[in-house]
């Protein structure tokens, strides 16, 4: 009997005691917890990661019984099958050894600083209550008995004449548990960038740095009582903007080289991926998975994203007894919960920035300046170097470790696999429905296409193409022809209400026409025949003019000549040359 896989599952415990798969990464504790040296350590990995099994991990190894601390029998049944447990040495010394700070911040989410407030402090609230005892310990004097009143008094935490309390809040925490078990306390912080990153993109960044930066400092700079403390999250952020002064800071990015063992503790390795497939039987497929969800670089190691090959995994392993043919690699990456990175930037790059995105579309590298310590303020600016780093950070793009560029910071990023192709082909449609500028442009395109308006029509491909990236056929051998006619596919499927339906390379006449489309109301037709030259000036017209002529060579609108319902067919050739077109139209009917 296989054992389940547990989607979605973030705590260790619970992967163990339902007896689901689990991929043995504990060696990494003892990386994290006494081969590293740095007082705080902050990882930074892409969504779906396991960032938070990680730090589950983390904790269902280190924490004490609060009731027994002696007893480790919790620990000894959790990991007892694990290769952290082969080392007795480490256990004796750091299993069930400390009281640990447990929190995520990956609920702060809200769109304005009110409710985020509010949440903070309730987790900071329901945190402090996991130490009840403290309220009673015989080890803490009366004044820090109330100290710990304090931090399970709601209104007091939430009290914004006095935000001190919560600011100070884990330092204090931190200092009553040093004061009853006499060891200092363990800190975990997972999705530490949340808070900042939603109050950036909700307008509120300032306020939240308010809040936030303090309470860092407060937390791990001058706090005299933490034993050691680990942060994870997505992006790596400005020291100056909430570490300020914080040197024991060690962090270790996408790009950070590190040790191998830091790097590749988040995350499967080839090895580790080729052993679940094998464990389900789905060896044979490994090329599959390889081709979607590999090529992800965390310093020199080379990385699978666990959620991908795990819900591959799940959701294909049972088909080998009934359906071999209904095996396949699906994109499980794009319906998780994620950023609006690409959405946020798409109306601000530059026509020579969409040039780059659509290299990386064709399978293409691109090389470009990295800014590797972000400050979540400044993407108000829609700097086109944030929107490359948010893209790496975030798990869009990833980085050719072997290349070297004498200009700091400067780096070869590429899209990592098939899956997060397809999510950012899935991005980019969905902006050129939502986005207004684009519908708005589409829109006026479309009524000029039925109305015959060709100096219409080339005015708003103009505009468009200057600005926004193509979704076209991948293939690198396809005809440029190609580029072009995605494009055009791209805006009209967002759809207007000026237009019934477009067909792209139907049949018609005596060939395939390149599009056809029909009005709302089905009484005019737009047929467009698309050509692309090398040459600048005056070949487009020449070229728009011979698309024009095959129309009408091969038929393509003569099924709609003698149809009663439809008043008016406009033929158009439409010429490109880079990112210029001239279209030239002729009323058939």
């Amino acid at each position: 009997m296989l054992k389940p896989i547990g989607i979605g599952a973030e705590l260790f415990h619970e992967l163990i005691e339902s007896n689901s798969y689990y991929v043995d990464k504990t060696p990494f504790i003892k990386t994290i917890f006494e081969e590293n040296t740095s007082k705080v350590m902050l990882i930074t990995r892409p969504r779906r990661f396991g960032k938070t099994l990680t730090m589950s991990t983390f904790y269902d190894f280190l924490a004490l019984d609060l009731e027994n601390p002696d007893d480790v029998s919790r620990q000894e049944k959790w990991f007892k099958d694990t290769k952290i447990f082969e080392d007795k040495e480490f256990c004796a010394k750091y299993m069930g050894k400390f009281p640990v700070i447990f929190v995520s911040f990956k609920t702060i989410v809200h769109q304005n600083f009110n409710d985020a407030y509010n949440q903070f402090a309730t987790l900071i609230y329901k945190l402090a209550l996991q130490f009840e005892y403290l309220a009673a310990s015989k080890k803490l004097s009366d004044k820090q008995k109330e100290q710990y009143a304090n931090l399970v008094n709601y209104e007091k935490l939430v009290d914004r004449t006095d935000k001190s309390f919560l600011t100070g809040s884990l330092q204090t925490l931190s200092c009553l548990l040093k004061a009853h078990h006499k060891v200092s306390p363990m800190l975990l912080i997972d999705e530490y960038d949340v808070p900042i990153a939603k109050a950036a993109y909700h307008g509120y960044y300032e306020e939240m740095i308010n809040l936030i930066s303090p309470f860092y400092n407060d937390t791990l700079k001058t706090n005299p009582y933490l034993g050691r403390a680990v942060l994870t999250g997505c992006l790596r952020a400005a020291k100056e903007s909430i570490f300020t002064g914080l040197n024991n800071l060690q962090i270790c990015s996408v790009l950070d080289t590190g040790t191998k063992d830091i790097s590749k503790g988040i995350g499967f390795t080839k090895e580790e991926t080729q052993e679940v497939l094998s464990y389900y039987g789905l060896n044979d497929y490994y090329d599959e998975v390889r081709n979607n969800y590999d090529g992800y670089y965390f310093g020199t190691n080379h990385m699978y994203c666990p959620w991908d090959v795990m819900s591959f995994c799940r959701a294909n392993y049972e088909k080998l007894n009934e359906n071999r043919n209904l095996i396949k690699a699906d994109n499980y990456w794009i319906n998780t919960s994620g950023n609006d990175v690409i959405e946020e930037f798409m109306g601000f790059i530059r026509s020579e920035d969409v040039d780059k995105m659509q290299d990386l579309l064709d399978g293409k590298s691109i090389t470009t300046e990295v800014r590797t310590s972000l400050c979540y303020g400044d993407l108000k600016n829609h700097n086109v170097n944030d929107f490359w780093t948010l893209l790496l950070y975030t798990g869009y793009l990833t980085f050719d470790s072997q290349y070297r560029s004498a200009t700091k910071n400067e780096y070869r990023l590429y899209i990592p696999n098939e899956e997060i192709k397809d999510c950012f082909k899935s991005k980019i449609m969905d902006f050129f429905k939502t986005n207004p500028e684009m519908r708005n442009s589409t829109g006026d395109l479309v009524k000029g296409l039925f109305e015959g308006n060709a100096e219409e029509v080339e005015t708003k491909l103009n505009a468009l193409l200057m600005k926004y990236v193509s979704i076209r056929d991948f293939a690198t051998n396809a005809p440029k022809e190609n580029y072009y006619h995605g494009f055009i596919n791209g805006l009209l499927a967002s759809g207007t209400s000026y237009m019934e339906e477009h067909k792209s390379n139907t049949e018609s006449g005596d060939g395939y026409a390149d599009i056809i489309a029909a009005s709302k109301s089905s009484d005019s037709v737009a047929v467009l025949e698309l050509k692309q030259t090398d040459r600048p000036f005056g070949a487009r017209v020449v070229s728009a003019g011979r698309a024009l002529e095959q129309i009408l060579e091969k038929r393509y609108a003569d099924v709609f000549i003698d149809d009663p319902s439809v008043k008016n067919i406009y033929a158009y050739g439409i010429c490109f040359y880079k990112k210029i077109c001239s279209v030239q139209v002729k009323k058939l009917k």
